[in-house]
């Protein structure tokens, strides 16, 4: 941010009469102070043959407030604890005053916005029979001594508001805008596709449907938060002006900004957060100075339109002295507290119990929202210099959080598994990407040369796991079982809303090969793969949420012929993992068309999990039970059941109602060929059965299990298999 020192000057004034103006040392010390160092400075020779000096001051991106004169003039003051006071803004005008005669604005113009997301607030003000000419010297080496050249005395009224309060601003010759009815329609909406724009440095641009542009009843006449249009600014000829004072969505200048390859001191503050609530006032000093400068007429009224969401009060933050001593390390009275943050344009407020506060935030401070913003203003203001720094530092060790034992807990789980951990790119390709996507989201790519073909954020994990795995085949890598490979990582999608609204989730993904096991049929070797990861989707969670949780709360639903799997699934493999009641994540074997794009020579199985709900209920509770006093007894049931019977509905089925003594139920195999007919297979469960005060005798045992055969046979037509 580039700052005059004879500008600051007219903003600042020494506590005593006869002490000398600020200098360049004393500007680069104090606002360093202040935390915004300064990077250069440089004399400049101004049009008048007068000589200044700029500053190049470094801004962080969460101080759009910063990028102006009089909030450096107001850092300045506060760090000089008392050295300087501020002074009111250079040139003093009195608040402008509508002309009597003038019509009123609405009579003449009309206000839409489409999008209030895009443009939270926009106000114009209309100002007729101005006289536009050169500007005054003063204003030339004003815009001079920050390195812009002087235009006309409107055009430079809205550069010097924009160095002076921070709020770009844009003014329309409203005659070169086409009408309807006799009326001018000022619309804030997207670009249309095929819309096209001159801009005021000439340059044409192709519009893009996320741009949003400022348009007339015919078409767009400036680039919203941007720049504005050849066709609509001020000349030499113009007679009535529009005066434009808005705020736009950082995202979306940002992004259009990006898309045209356009850079403005505009832009760049937008970028960095405009507060709507500084409008007025910058509305207010814009016009006084267009009058003052080109004279004319002031049309009453104003056109304001704003977002409904937009808060109607300022806001407050509760404070602490006890707090802000604690986290500075400096023992502070209160009336230090209170005059750092007042000196700073805060308001405070006692509040119930000594030294507390309520404090009020002033405009332009969209980076205060918590006590300890407030508390780091404290100790800017007061100063870093007066903070000690002990000799030593207090450290205490403490156990790792929950989330971090419960991801070890996983990591140990699935490396006992034999899954080995990878950490991939978070990009990818859109083709490698959309077989993975949720059809109710899109993918979210940049605007990058650099990225080249893989410059899309990945929304799944999958598509690296599989590069993984056509790596490790590439280089001949192989292990008992078949490669298995898992990664925790954050993924990435956004929504379809206008504009879009960006989506990230943490997720557990898995692959595991199908194994090569002598004499197995490759449907076989499928079959194991699934089995595997079901196995370790199993013992994680029974390991993060008790052992009895994989029993009672974990389900896996195979897809209906209704259902719409992601294209990188097999249909035909596929199913819904659920926990607690809640969607837990999809697995299955990968399809053939997803094994073609990843050049994969053999079927994989592939699992995506949602992290935070599988580690949620880390560390389990442990029921502890006497150990058993007697002996158990076991029966295996081998059911001929159609093709569409699954495993989970078998196991449903037999706990919905279980035989007497049932104490454990679980899944052995799955057979399928002769002698079993063709869409048939055979499921063999296996029972324990176990009573607490007697050893089972085999009747006592028979009986409920042939209950429970007749059941399947009438539930699904099973046969017993002999």
């Amino acid at each position: 941010m580039k700052i005059s020192l004879a500008w600051l000057n007219r903003l600042v004034s020494t506590a005593s009469s006869s002490a000398a103006p600020l200098n360049a040392e004393q500007a680069e010390t104090l606002l360093t102070r202040a935390g915004l160092p300064t990077e250069t400075i440089l004399p400049v020779s101004l049009p008048s043959g007068a000589s200044d000096t700029q500053l190049d001051i470094e801004v962080t991106s969460n101080r759009g407030d910063a990028l102006c004169h009089q909030t450096m003039a107001r850092e300045l003051v506060a760090a000089s604890q008392g050295t300087f006071t501020l002074k009111p803004l250079q040139p003093e005008l009195p608040l402008p005053t509508p002309s009597p005669s003038a019509p009123d604005i609405s009579s003449l113009v009309s206000l839409n916005v489409a999008d209030f997301a895009a443009c939270p607030r926009f106000t114009l003000r209309l100002i007729k029979n101005v006289k536009v000419g050169p500007s005054p010297a003063w204003l030339v080496d004003a815009l001079a001594s920050l390195g812009m050249r002087s235009i006309n005395n409107i055009v430079d009224a809205t550069n010097f508001l924009q160095a002076e309060l921070g709020n770009p601003c844009h003014v329309f010759d409203l005659n070169s805008l086409a009408k309807s009815s006799n009326l001018t329609h000022i619309n804030i909406r997207p670009a249309t596709t095929g819309e096209s724009l001159t801009l005021l440095d000439s340059k044409s641009i192709k519009l893009h449907p996320n741009d949003i542009v400022v348009a007339d009843a015919t078409a767009p006449v400036s680039l919203a938060g941007v720049m504005g249009g050849l066709s609509s600014g001020v000349s030499p000829s113009t007679t009535d002006v529009l005066i434009e004072v808005a705020t736009w969505d950082p995202i979306r200048v940002r992004n259009t900004a990006r898309r045209h390859t356009i850079s403005t001191d505009a832009a760049y503050r937008f970028q960095r957060t405009v507060d709507f609530r500084t409008i007025d006032n910058a509305l207010n000093r814009l016009t006084a100075l267009i009058l003052h400068l080109a004279g004319g007429q002031l049309c009453p009224g104003t056109l304001d339109a704003r977002s409904p969401s937009l808060p109607t009060s300022n806001i407050t933050i509760h404070l602490r002295a006890s707090r802000a001593r604690q986290i500075i390390g400096l023992d502070l009275p209160d009336s230090d507290i209170t005059s750092a943050l007042n000196a700073q344009g805060f308001t405070t407020k006692p509040a119930a119990g000594s030294g507390e506060w309520t404090v009020t935030v002033p405009q332009g401070r969209t980076d205060i929202n918590l006590e300890i913003d407030l508390i780091e203003e404290v100790a800017r203001t007061v100063g870093y210099d007066r903070i000690i720094t002990p000799p030593t530092i207090p450290v205490q060790v403490r156990e790792p959080q929950t989330s971090e034992r419960a991801a070890r807990e996983l990591a140990r789980v699935l490396t006992a598994c034999g899954f080995y951990e990878t950490v991939t790119f978070s990009f990818t390709s859109a083709p490698l990407a959309k077989p993975f996507l949720d059809p109710a989201l899109a993918l979210v790519s940049v605007a990058d040369d650099r990225r080249g073909s893989e410059g899309t954020l990945r929304p799944s994990i999958l598509p690296g796991l599989l590069q993984c795995r056509r790596v490790n085949q590439d280089r001949r890598v192989s292990s008992p079982g078949g490669v298995r490979l898992y990664e925790t990582a954050a993924v990435f999608s956004q929504t379809n809303d206008k504009p879009p609204r960006t989506v990230e989730h943490q997720r557990l993904a898995l692959l595991a090969d199908a194994p090569t096991t002598a004499g197995q049929s490759a449907f076989q070797r499928k079959q194991a793969a699934v089995r595997n990861l079901r196995a370790a989707i199993e013992t994680a969670v029974a390991s993060l949420h008790g052992p009895a949780a994989a029993d009672s709360l974990l389900t896996f639903s195979p897809l209906t012929p209704n259902d719409k799997p992601l294209p990188g699934f097999d249909p035909t493999a596929c199913a819904r993992v659920t926990l607690k009641d809640q969607p837990l994540g999809i697995m299955g074997l990968a399809s053939d068309a997803t094994l073609k794009a990843f050049d994969l020579a053999h079927p994989v199985a592939l699992a995506e999990l949602d992290l935070p709900l599988l580690i949620s209920a880390y560390p389990p509770k442990t029921l502890v039970t006497a150990l058993p006093t007697m002996s158990a007894t076991e029966r295996d049931l081998s059911l001929i059941v159609d093709e569409s019977i699954t495993w989970d509905a078998l196991r449903t089925h037999t706990l919905n109602s279980p035989p007497d003594h049932l104490e454990h139920l679980a899944f052995v195999a799955t057979f399928r060929g002769k002698p079993i007919p063709e869409g048939k297979k055979s499921v063999t469960l296996r029972m324990r059965f176990r009573a607490a005060d007697k050893t089972l005798r085999d009747e006592e045992v028979n009986a409920p299990v042939q209950r429970l055969v007749e059941s399947f046979k009438a539930k699904f037509q099973a046969e017993l298999r002999s």
